[in-house]
């Protein structure tokens, strides 16, 4: 099995990627001739066994590069500006195109009569019954494409050499691995020097130390009453860790208001010295959709929040920022609660001590994925911190990483 592109029609990869691009935008409004062609290849992948929910199944293709002709044509880009010179429109090629063939995640799944197609992740054709069309669009070309490959591929399969291609030849830019930190921090120094500027070796071993002898869930005390203003004044103590902007001009509340998600349900309008309206407020069950413990802003998961606990005992804080990016402020704020002997416990306080000390794993997921909320497709390794394989000094991270096995694909009933 010399290549994955014998016998078949020599459309090359900018080509496949044009009908991609077009089917993405069409997928849903196929005319009869690319309909019957989704059956069909639908009939074709019946032959390779079902990996996932809804009849899931998934093969790799690949189309070669061509040659630069077949990218585009020169005199288009230098009449568009888009290059100055021969070697500029050489470099746009290469950089799209850099190896030799292109690899494609083919995905097909069934669900409620649903026929769809995916293309490295991306809806490409999807069939639904009984849907009239006013405009159908003609996506035929790429269907019979991958009729073609599918043929040869499920040749390959019942000749035993794919699983045995793919696993050798397969880039690792298309699968899923881990580095270990320290070994990443090898690689590129100047990432743990950015990162680690502004904490020094001294708070992460206290830090790492402290964390060890952290409660799992019950921390040793408890406040006797809570109040919005003393909520704020714990706050300042994070802030003022961090050198958060307004420190030395600005009160508490103020402090809070500026750096925190600004959706907090009343708490700024409470009688920040009262007990009684802090209790009411925080045990009032028609309170819904703001963010009041997010205090320190950021996205979905790059923010920092402080949680206020309360049980039969008293009042706690629970303190979480887990993302490696929001990690050293998150360190110093518990640190400064610990040093005012504030009650509180950290979440994922074991991996953030990991981190900093580069003993952690970054999880390296394919391009096609987005680096971002990856923690499941990592079920056994508690992995926090995700990327994609980067250009720069890729055949160093592909040596130190550690990859994980190819998922193999077979015939039904073999």
């Amino acid at each position: 099995m010399n290549n994955m592109n014998q016998t078949i029609e020599p459309l090359f990869a900018p080509q496949v990627d044009d009908m991609i691009c077009q089917a993405e935008k069409t997928y849903d409004i196929p005319d009869s001739l690319t309909t019957g062609l989704v059956y069909e290849l639908f009939r074709k992948l019946e032959a390779i066994a079902v990996c996932g929910e809804d009849e899931l199944r998934e093969i790799w293709l690949t189309a070669e590069r061509g040659s630069i002709d077949d990218f585009g044509d020169y005199e288009d880009y230098l009449e568009y500006g888009e290059v100055e010179n021969c070697e500029e429109f050489k470099e746009i090629w290469l950089m799209h195109y850099p190896d030799d063939q292109k690899w494609y995640l083919l995905s097909a799944a069934i669900y409620q009569e649903i026929y769809s197609v995916f293309m490295d992740g991306k809806l490409v054709l999807q069939v639904k019954p009984e849907t009239r069309v006013q405009y159908p669009y003609d996506n035929s070309g790429l269907v019979k494409w991958l009729l073609g490959k599918v043929d040869v591929t499920t040749g390959y399969l019942k000749a035993g050499s794919y699983n045995e291609y793919i696993d050798k030849n397969l880039p690792y830019s298309k699968r899923f691995g881990k580095i270990l930190r320290e070994d990443y921090w090898r690689i590129f120094p100047e990432v743990k020097e950015g990162h680690l500027k502004n904490i020094d070796r001294d708070e992460v071993a206290r830090f790492s130390a402290l964390i060890k002898k952290q409660p799992e869930n019950d921390p040793a005390a408890r406040l006797p009453e809570m109040t919005a203003d003393l909520f704020f004044d714990v706050c300042r103590l994070g802030y003022e860790a961090n050198d958060y902007k307004g420190i030395n001009e600005s009160t508490p509340k103020e402090l809070y208001r500026a750096h925190a998600d600004r959706r907090d349900e009343g708490l700024l309008k409470l009688d920040g010295s009262s007990a009684e309206a802090f209790d009411r407020w925080y045990h009032d069950q028609t309170r819904y959709g703001g963010h009041p413990w997010e205090v320190c802003r950021g996205g979905n998961s790059t923010h920092i929040s402080l949680y206020v606990c309360h049980d039969e005992k008293g009042w706690w804080f629970s303190l979480e920022g887990s993302s490696w990016g929001r990690s050293v402020e998150t360190v110093k704020f518990y640190l400064a609660l610990i040093n005012h002997k504030v009650p509180v416990l950290l979440r994922d306080g074991l991996s953030l001590a990991a981190m900093l000390t580069g003993m952690d794993y970054i999880g390296i997921v394919p391009e096609r994925i987005f680096p971002r909320y990856c923690s499941l497709l990592f079920p056994g390794d508690k992995i926090l911190d995700f990327m994609n394989l980067p250009q720069e000094n890729r055949a160093q991270i592909e040596k130190a990483a550690t990859w994980y096995p190819l998922r193999e694909v077979h015939l039904c009933g073999s």
